[in-house]
C-alpha cells in the first residue's frame, strides 16, 4: 500500500488481530460520544477531538513531517479537503448522537463499504457486478427496516428519525474521505497521513467552532467532557485507525472490509452494557441484512478496490 519505508511491515495474522481490535475501539467511541451528548455541542466536541489529536502527535510525527515536507506541502490542499470530508461526517456522528442510539448508529456505520462502492461506481465508473448490486440491495433494505422500525406508517409518513438520517449522510462523507484519499495521497505511513488529516479537519472546524462558541453554546469545563475528547483523539482517531491503515496494507481492502461486519455487533453488546439499550427485532433483522449486503459487496471486489488509507 505505501511505498519504500513507509510500507507496513506486519503479518497477515496480526493484521486480523489489529482490525478485530479496531472494529471494538471504533464501536466504543459511538459509545463514548452517545454518553456525553447531552452535556456538548457538536461542533465543538468533534473540534476539540481533531485538534487534540493532532496536538498529541506532534512530539512523534514532527521528525517525518520535516523529511516528507515537500511533498506534504504539494499536497496540503488535498489534506485539507480531506480533513472536511472526515471532519465534516464526525461533527455529523455528534449531531446525530443526540436524536438517535448507539444501536442504530453502529448498524447504519457498517454500510460504509457499500457507499464506496456506489461512489466509486459513479464517479469512477468502478462496475458493479451482480453479486455486488445484491449486497447494495440488502444493505439498503437492512438500512430501511433499522431506521423505519420495521413500521410502514414511517415509510408512508417520512417520519425518520433524524439522527438516522445525520448518520446515513456523514457515512457518505467518510466514503468521500476514502475514495479520494486512494487517489490524491501515496508513499507516506500511515501515521503521517493520519496527522496530516487531523490537521485539515482542524483547520475546516475553526470558523464554525468559533460561529458555534459565539452564536450557541460553548464546550463546557467538565472533567467527564474532556476525558470523553481525549479519549476519542487517542483511541477511535490516532490508534485504531492507524492501525486499520497498517492493516489494509498487510491483507489488503478486500478482506479488511470483511471486518466491519463486528462493527454493529460490537457497537449493539456496549451499548446494551453501558448505556442500557434495549434491543429490538428491527435491530437483529437490519442487521443480518446490512452484514450480509457488505459481505456480499467486499467478497466480489478485487483486493486493489476500495483501499482506505486514512
Amino acid at each position: 500500500m505505501f511505498n519504500g519505508d513507509a510500507r507496513p511491515r506486519v503479518t497477515p495474522s496480526h493484521a486480523y488481530i489489529m482490525l478485530v481490535t479496531v472494529m471494538l475501539l471504533w464501536a466504543s467511541g459511538v459509545v463514548v460520544s452517545r454518553s456525553v451528548h447531552e452535556l456538548v455541542p457538536p461542533i465543538g466536541f468533534s473540534f476539540w477531538r481533531w485538534c487534540a489529536a493532532a496536538l498529541l502527535m506532534t512530539p512523534f510525527i514532527a521528525p517525518q513531517m520535516l523529511r516528507e515536507r515537500v511533498y506534504l506541502q504539494s499536497r496540503f490542499r488535498y489534506f485539507v479537503l480531506l480533513g472536511m470530508f472526515i471532519a465534516g461526517a464526525s461533527t455529523l456522528f455528534m449531531w446525530a448522537v443526540q436524536h438517535t442510539t448507539a444501536t442504530n448508529i453502529v448498524l447504519v456505520s457498517a454500510t460504509q463499504p457499500i457507499a464506496t462502492a456506489i461512489i466509486a461506481w459513479v464517479l469512477l465508473k468502478d462496475r458493479l457486478a451482480p453479486l455486488q448490486l445484491v449486497g447494495v440491495v440488502a444493505a439498503a433494505s437492512g438500512i430501511v427496516a433499522t431506521v423505519a422500525r420495521m413500521d410502514l406508517n414511517v415509510i408512508v409518513q417520512l417520519s425518520f428519525n433524524p439522527g438516522d438520517l445525520l448518520i446515513a449522510v456523514a457515512v457518505v462523507f467518510y466514503a468521500l474521505y476514502t475514495i479520494n484519499l486512494h487517489r490524491w495521497i501515496a508513499g507516506i505511513s500511515p501515521l503521517l497521513i493520519m496527522y496530516m488529516t487531523c490537521l485539515g479537519g482542524t483547520i475546516i472546524l475553526v470558523p464554525f467552532y468559533l460561529a458555534e462558541s459565539l452564536l450557541s453554546e460553548t464546550m463546557p469545563l467538565d472533567l467527564r467532557v474532556a476525558a470523553a475528547v481525549l479519549y476519542m483523539a487517542l483511541i477511535p482517531n490516532v490508534v485504531a485507525t492507524t492501525m486499520w491503515n497498517t492493516s489494509v496494507g498487510a491483507v489488503g481492502a478486500n478482506r479488511a472490509s470483511i471486518f466491519v461486519n463486528l462493527l454493529p455487533i460490537f457497537g449493539t453488546l456496549l451499548a446494551v452494557i453501558f448505556l442500557n439499550e434495549q434491543l429490538h427485532s428491527y435491530h437483529l433483522v437490519g442487521g443480518v441484512l446490512v452484514c450480509a449486503g457488505i459481505t456480499l459487496v467486499v467478497r466480489t471486489m478485487p483486493s486493489d478496490e476500495l483501499e482506505i488509507r486514512g
